[in-house]
C-alpha cells in the first residue's frame, strides 16, 4: 500500500511539475530548500532545466543543483553541475569557490588548489581562497606556501582570526608548542566563546606537559560545544599520561564511534592494557 501511495505521489508531482511554468519550478525548488527537502528541491530544479533547457539563467541554476546535490551526498552529480556552471562563467570567483570546496569534500585536494589559483590570480586579496589554499598547503606539508598565504590575509585583515590560527596551526606543525600555546592564549583572550580555541591550545598544554591545564582547557571545549572525535583522542592521551587507562580506552573507544581512523585507534588501545 505504501509503495502505491508513493507511486501516486510521485506522479501527481509530476504532473504538477509539467504544468508550472519555469520560474514557478524554481521557486518551488527554493522553497523545498528552505524546508531542507533536498530530494524534492533536486527533481523540482532539474525541471526547470527540463522545462527551458536554454533559459539563460540555466547556469546559475546548475550551481544551486550542485549544492542540492552536496546536501544530498550526491558528490560526483553535484561535481557535474558544478562543471557546466563554470564552463558557461569560467571567471566567476562564486563558482570556483563552491567547486572548489566540493573537492576538498571528495579529497581531491589538488583540483582544489586548481581552483583557488585561479580565484587568487584574478584577485589576490580574496580571504577565503586565502585561508582554504593556507589550509590544503598545511596538509599537503608545504608549510612555507601555508605561511605566506596566512601572513598576506594578516597583513590585509589585522584581526583576522582565520589568519592568525593559520599561524599557530602552523607553529604546532613544526612543534613550536610555546610559541603556539601563546598564540592561543592570546586568540582567547579576544574569543572566550570559541571551542575550537581551548581544543588547540589544549593540545599544546598536553605537549608541554601541562596536564592541569589540558584538562581544563579539554573541559571548556566540550562546554562550547566541541564534539568531534579529535577531542576524544586528546583527552584519552591526556587519561593515559594520568595512568587512567580504563577512562582513557573510554574516550578511545567513543572517537572511534564517532568516525576516527580505526587503525589509529588500535594503537591508542593498545596503550591502555
Amino acid at each position: 500500500m505504501k509503495k502505491k501511495l508513493l507511486l501516486v505521489f510521485i506522479i501527481t508531482l509530476s504532473l504538477n511539475l509539467t504544468a508550472q511554468t519555469y520560474e514557478d519550478m524554481v521557486s518551488r525548488a527554493m522553497d523545498y530548500v528552505e524546508q531542507n527537502d533536498y530530494a524534492a528541491a533536486e527533481q523540482a530544479m532539474k525541471a526547470a532545466l527540463r522545462k527551458e533547457p536554454t533559459n539563460p539563467n540555466n547556469p546559475m541554476l546548475m550551481v544551486n543543483l550542485g549544492t542540492i546535490q552536496r546536501n544530498l551526498g550526491e558528490l560526483d552529480e553535484a561535481l557535474i553541475s558544478y562543471n557546466v556552471a563554470i564552463e558557461k562563467y569560467p571567471d566567476t570567483p562564486f563558482i570556483r569557490h563552491n567547486r572548489a570546496a566540493l573537492y576538498c569534500e571528495m579529497n581531491r585536494f589538488d583540483d582544489a588548489l586548481k581552483d583557488y589559483n585561479t580565484i587568487l590570480a584574478s584577485n589576490p586579496k580574496d580571504l577565503e581562497a586565502l585561508y582554504r589554499r593556507g589550509l590544503i598547503h598545511i596538509s599537503n606539508k608545504n608549510l612555507f606556501a601555508a605561511e605566506e598565504d596566512f601572513e598576506k590575509i594578516i597583513e590585509l585583515y589585522p584581526e583576522n582570526l582565520n589568519g592568525k590560527t593559520g599561524i599557530a596551526a602552523i607553529k604546532k606543525r613544526r612543534s613550536e608548542w610555546k610559541e603556539a600555546e601563546e598564540m592561543y592564549t592570546d586568540l582567547i583572550y579576544k574569543h572566550k566563546s570559541n571551542a575550537d580555541l581551548y581544543y588547540n591550545r589544549a593540545e599544546c598544554y598536553l605537549r608541554l606537559n601541562k596536564l592541569a591545564s589540558t584538562e581544563n582547557d579539554i573541559k571548556k571545549a566540550l562546554e562550547l560545544g566541541y564534539a568531534g572525535a579529535p577531542i576524544y583522542i586528546l583527552r584519552g592521551q591526556l587519561r593515559l599520561a594520568q595512568y587512567e587507562k580504563r577512562l582513557a580506552r573510554e574516550d578511545f573507544l567513543k572517537a572511534k564511534e564517532l568516525g576516527a581512523d580505526e587503525s589509529i585507534i588500535e594503537d591508542f588501545l593498545r596503550l591502555c592494557k
